[in-house]
Order: structure tokens, then sequence, then C-alpha cells
């Protein structure tokens, strides 16, 4: 028998790059301040503010973002028009011992991303769920060993400076939180700007 070919068909991008510098002492001093003004979500806390990018202090990191938005848009959608992948809402998750991040998508938005403010490699991990388990009766098999095609769940250890970007339609969440470090992370959203489809074959959006 020949060695078959195993291909990845309409694979999930999961986008993984880091911030190329420390992190200031003015961005940290913001970030820790702004613990003051939270609400509770299930499992951990947010801030109020969900444009927290657009506060001065973090307009180094907004450029950052701004630029891997750009990156991503090109390598992963590669779009024929003129077409900008934009920062909508952002905002701070602050996830303390034992506590942690329900599982979820992010609605009414392209591509989510999550940049790591304060996280310990040795516990913090981001999980994301198989959509097949979602949406049809999969049979219950123990398995030898996980990879990419048989798992349910798929996780990544995650440091303080790592940016992580994938479609908001991905189902994710943070298991109950190990460790004694505050898991800070900056999550945001993203749309199009510009044009969808073509005038000739009626399928134009202008956004």
């Amino acid at each position: 028998m020949k060695k078959p070919i195993i291909n990845n068909i309409f694979p999930t991008p999961v986008y993984i790059t880091k911030i190329d510098r420390e992190f200031t002492k003015q961005e940290l001093q913001f970030v820790n301040e702004q613990k003051k003004y939270c609400k509770n979500n299930t499992g951990n806390l947010h801030t109020k503010d969900s444009y927290i990018l657009n506060k001065k202090e973090f307009k180094n990191i907004k450029k950052f973002l701004d630029k891997c938005c750009k990156n991503y848009l090109d390598t992963v959608i590669c779009p024929k028009n003129n077409l900008e992948l934009y920062i909508t809402q952002s905002w701070l998750n602050y996830t303390e011992s034992n506590q942690y991040h329900h599982k979820h998508e992010h609605p009414n938005s392209i591509v989510s991303g999550v940049l790591y403010l304060n996280s310990d490699i040795k516990n913090d991990k981001i999980l994301f769920s198989h959509p097949i388990s979602y949406k049809q009766i999969r049979p219950e098999i123990d398995k030898t060993k996980f990879n990419l095609w048989n798992s349910d769940t798929w996780y990544f250890p995650v440091e303080t400076g790592n940016l992580f970007m994938f479609p908001s339609s991905t189902t994710h969440q943070v298991e109950t939180k190990q460790g004694n470090n505050t898991r800070i992370s900056l999550a945001f959203n993203t749309f199009y700007k510009g044009k969808l489809g073509n005038n000739f074959e009626l399928t134009e959006l202008i956004l």
C-alpha cells in the first residue's frame, strides 16, 4: 500500500505572534488601575470600558494590533478589493486563581484577538472547541493519542506578550485558573471597512 496523504481542508486559522518589546511601566500601570472599573463576567471580570484601545495609554499597543490585523487580512483572507480589517470593541479581562472564562464566541465580528498582558506559560492557556461537536452527534471513541483530526478541544499555552487572532465564530474558553498570578488579557473584535463583492454580480456591499 502506498503511504496515504492526509490533507487539512478548511482549517481554522489561529494566528499567533508576540509583541516585539516589553510593556512599558505606564501601560502596565494603566492596566492595573483599570481593574477598579470592572464588572462581573461569567467566571471573571472585564472592564466596563469596551473601547479601551481608544485610550492614549494604549496608543502604541493599538498601532501593533492594527499592523497585525492588516497582516492577518493579507495573509489569511487575501481580499481582491481594497478592504480593511479594523478594530471595533476592545476590553481588558482579569482572571484570578480559581476563576475561569466561560465558553463563548464573538458575534458581530470577523476576527477576534487576545493580547496577553500578564500570563504564566506554565499554567495559563487558551482552549478552543471543535465546531462540529455542537452541530451533530459524534460517537465517543477512546483514543490511544490525540491529534488535530480526532480532538474535540485544542489548547495553546500563553505567555505575556502573546497575541492570538482567530475567526470570531470560533468557540473558546479559559479553564479554571491555576497559579497565583492575575491573568490579564486585552481582547478585541474587528469588522470590514471597504467594498465587498462587486456591482456586476449584484453582490456589492460598501461598508
